[in-house]
């Protein structure tokens, strides 16, 4: 009949026969939608290194601006480069998360047609949670150095202004793996060679075919590990710190959680890993939390902004 002739017609005007036009626009083409892009752009690696930041509550996209400005700052400071990405600070008053969101995608598309394709040496991702952002880093950072950096300065006051009224703590990571136990012992054993010496036999904790010992001016420094997990439930936390104590030769290196030398600091974040190792001078940095730093410098200052900035934590 002419009706079912219509209908054996119909699939072949919508792109041929063999469906090539249907799998072009699917998830195994070459091109994605700035919605597939933006999803992309907030995952995170196996291998990815950067620094976590929280912010005060709605105020992700303000955040994001104001600590890609001090980041800028101090990696020509500190390095001598500049990022490439977009830091204009009459975006500061950007309200709409999502046209701030979209505004990075668009930076990350344009960043391999800029100087021979180098990638930003900061990449923000905004996470699917409230207060949390993620910068991806690229050498010559060194997320330890660097937030230390920061923070140092921030206590000393030597900043000279207040640069962030919604950026709260800063997280250095230097190795990021799955989380899982395994992907868990992995990242471990990477992040902990520099600064200990392994419990473990010679043959499950090697590198390049030698023994990781940890540096010589580290060995018998005492440790705590401070774990934090968002939007994950399958690792626990004890068994998260008694794993990485156990890789740890405790008779050269003793546990301390009121004042160690080093501290372990773990950051799980729904299916990734992510950990580094900071100098017990952490504490003292307010657990390199900006917003704190700068209200302890402005307090010893006598600065009046100091209910400025504590009035911005708030809201």
């Amino acid at each position: 009949m002419s009706g079912s002739g219509k209908r054996k017609d119909a699939p072949a005007d919508g792109g041929g026969r063999d469906g090539s036009k249907k799998k072009k626009t699917g998830n195994a083409g070459k091109w994605k939608t700035a919605h597939q892009q933006a999803k992309q752009a907030g995952t995170l690696q196996a291998g990815d290194q950067g620094i976590w930041v929280t912010c005060a509550r709605h105020q992700e996209a303000k955040a994001s601006r104001e600590i890609s400005l001090v980041f800028s700052e101090y990696a020509e400071k500190l390095y001598g480069i500049m990022d490439k990405g977009d830091t204009d600070s009459n975006d500061g008053d950007i309200d709409d998360l999502e046209a701030s969101i979209q505004k990075e995608v668009d930076a990350l598309k344009a960043k391999g047609k800029a100087d021979g394709g180098e990638e930003r040496i900061f990449t923000p991702m905004t996470m699917n949670v409230d207060c949390l952002l993620f910068f991806k880093t690229r050498a010559p950072v060194e997320p330890v150095a660097f937030v230390k950096r920061i923070c140092a300065d921030a206590k000393a006051g030597d900043s000279g202004q207040l640069k962030c009224r919604y950026v709260n703590r800063l997280t250095p990571v230097v190795i990021m793996g799955k989380a899982t136990g395994e992907g868990l012992v992995e990242v471990a054993k990477k992040a902990l060679a520099p600064f200990f010496e392994f419990a473990s036999k010679p043959d499950s904790a090697v590198s390049g075919g030698e023994r990781v010992e940890g540096s010589p001016e580290s060995k018998g420094s005492s440790f705590a590990i401070r774990p934090t997990m968002r939007n994950h439930n399958t690792l626990k936390r004890d068994f998260v710190i008694n794993t990485v104590a156990s890789l740890i030769n405790q008779d050269r290196h003793k546990v301390n959680l009121t004042s160690p030398d080093k501290v372990i600091l773990i950051d799980i974040y729904q299916s990734t890993c992510g950990m580094s190792v900071v100098d017990g001078d952490w504490d003292g940095l307010k657990r390199y939390n900006l917003s704190e730093l700068y209200t302890q410098a402005m307090k010893s200052s006598g600065d009046s902004r100091v209910n400025t900035a504590e009035n911005a934590k708030e809201h």
